[in-house]
């Protein structure tokens, strides 16, 4: 812990004031420890006859962007300002800090307040051009020392991901670190196939915790599970058997493989329903007892809040309104201007539901009326404008993973060797020329395999796709007529099949309403365009549209007047 001894009543110019601090990583290095700066420090003082006053920082990395990342620092360059520091001792350069802007602030005031600066080696005295000029030098020594470490550093863990080891911290639960690499336990592992059946039988969250509470079951840093810490472990790619890890500097990724826990069919499940769940969370219990048609794909146009809905009978009030307001006083507390217009997002005036669903719904019909995409007649094509010749059965679809659990098995065996190449090549077990060449080989044979990876997973996706597309079209892709006779649901299932998102705003001006309905196909003004007008018999190519269309909502307040 960070603290700071303060003999009182200290002259300023017979104080020397001890500055100590050690990296986390590096708390026992040898001849810089807290106690062994101090000891230094204080020996300095006495040579100089003066009295000390200590600043320990304790563990605490020099990497914090700011002085206020470390309390004790930041205290002390305030008594600096304050002129109550004169004489300063830290054991070396990197002791205050190797961040630029740290570095350059301490410097300005350290020279204006006419502060001598003392490190183990000597003493600086900043109003001196050359002490100065000294000081920036093992300032940027400091620094470039410290980059070359991290530099290392990090070469050295993409090295070891790359070979298929963990890249450090603590493993997700159900894992254990062996030789190197992730391995599967199985007395947790049990428990994340457990989570994971119960969200799939729809169980909630909390009702697995409370499973987890009475068998004893402990998170992976030794305390009880949390409904955060199950939601997350729900959301990890690890148990599908692989994660990626990102660089920090280079940005590259590289995905490593890990011991399967749950299937890929379950994961997915589980996924989907809990997005599907999120998407509407913070309205679930109105939605119970509401239908609403568009608020799940409205959002505002001011602030990205997801639209709210509200329907009360008893007030003849149907409204789509901006939550922005309640969220704020939900989080912050009551404000002065909680039912004030114009201390909002934007989003003033509420639209009529009514008005506001006819007016979508009538417009996405007739646009599917006069759509060529969409027009029965040309499905077809449509299907082959989407590269959909044909849509995969089961056993092709099986046929296509089997294949990708190939290629990843085979990839990830080479990249160990690839590693163990490196091993061997750093042990001198063989030389840089037979190193070089059969690096290569198995670099163009990872490029083959990343591809053949990749190819495959595109198409399995291509194919989940191309089915809900086909049972789009199949189910709504004609009878246009008879879309008004279709049930609530029924009509909103046939707007997720075509809308990705409505985005609402209010015109102070107009005080209207509008609204920008955003289509996951271009059928906005598509066409066909023949290949010969005059014999229509030789074909004819679709015409992309717009994904976009805009509407104007009259103005009407939530009860339609």
């Amino acid at each position: 812990m960070a603290t700071k001894k303060t003999p009182k009543g200290n002259n300023p110019s017979t104080t020397l004031h001890i500055y100590t601090r050690v990296s986390t990583i590096a708390q026992a290095d040898k001849g810089t420890s807290l106690e062994s700066q101090l000891q230094i420090g204080t020996k300095r003082a006495k040579l100089l006859n003066f009295t000390v006053e200590h600043w320990n920082e304790g563990g605490k990395s020099s990497h914090h962007d700011d002085i206020q990342g470390r309390p004790v620092l930041y205290e002390l360059f305030q008594a600096i300002k304050a002129g109550e520091v004169k004489h300063l001792w830290v054991y070396d350069q990197s002791r205050l800090a190797r961040n630029d802007q740290v570095a350059s602030i301490f410097r300005y005031e350290l020279k204006k307040q006419g502060v001598t600066l003392y490190i183990k080696d000597g003493q600086f005295d900043l109003s001196s051009p050359s002490d100065n000029l000294l000081h920036q030098m093992l300032d940027a020594v400091a620094k470039f020392e410290n980059s070359v470490r991290a530099e290392r550093s990090r070469i050295g863990k993409l090295m070891k991901v790359k070979g298929g080891f963990w890249h450090g911290g603590v493993p997700p639960f159900g894992y254990e670190i062996s030789q190197g690499k992730l391995a599967e336990i199985k007395a947790e592992s049990k428990w994340v196939k457990f989570i994971f059946k119960q969200a799939l039988k729809g169980n909630s969250v909390a009702s697995i915790k409370k499973e987890l509470d009475s068998n004893g079951i402990l998170a992976r840093r030794g305390g009880l599970w949390t409904l955060g810490s199950i939601e997350s472990l729900m959301t990890n790619t690890h148990y599908l058997g692989r994660y990626v890890y990102t660089d920090g500097v280079s940005s590259e990724q590289v995905e490593v493989k890990c011991p399967v826990i749950v299937d890929e069919v379950t994961w997915n499940s589980v996924h989907l329903a809990r997005k599907r769940k999120s998407n509407r969370k913070d309205q679930q219990n109105a939605t119970i007892k509401n239908f609403y048609l568009l608020r799940d794909f409205m959002v505002c146009g001011h602030c990205g809040r997801k639209m709210a809905g509200r329907i009360k009978p008893s007030k003849s009030e149907q409204m789509y309104y901006c939550p922005n307001k309640e969220r704020v006083w939900a989080k912050d507390g009551e404000s002065s201007t909680h039912y004030q217009r114009g201390t909002g997002c934007g989003f003033d005036r509420a639209m009529n539901i009514q008005i506001t669903d006819k007016l979508v719904f009538d417009t996405v019909v007739k646009l599917h009326s006069s759509s060529s995409i969409l027009k029965e007649e040309v499905k077809k094509r449509v299907y082959l404008d989407h590269g959909i010749k044909s849509v995969t059965t089961a056993e092709e679809t099986k046929g296509f993973e089997r294949q990708l659990r190939k290629y990843e098995s085979l990839f990830q065996s080479l990249q160990e060797s690839i590693g163990n190449l490196e091993a061997n090549r750093v042990l001198k077990r063989m030389d840089d020329k037979a190193y070089k060449t059969a690096v290569a080989r198995m670099n163009d044979e990872a490029d083959r395999l990343k591809t053949e990876i990749t190819n495959l997973r595109l198409k399995l996706r291509g194919e989940a796709e191309k089915k809900q597309w086909v049972y789009w079209v199949d189910h709504f892709g004609k009878e246009i007529d008879e879309k008004s006779k279709l049930t609530d649901q029924h009509r909103q299932l046939y707007l997720k099949g075509l809308i990705e998102k409505i985005e609402a705003k209010f015109n102070a001006e107009t005080r209207n309403h509008e609204l920008e309905i955003h289509f996951q196909h271009p059928i906005v003004g598509d066409g066909i365009k023949w290949k010969d007008p005059k014999k229509k018999t030789l074909g004819y190519k679709v015409l992309n549209g717009s994904k976009t269309t805009s509407l104007q909502v009259e103005k009407r307040d939530g009860r339609g007047k």
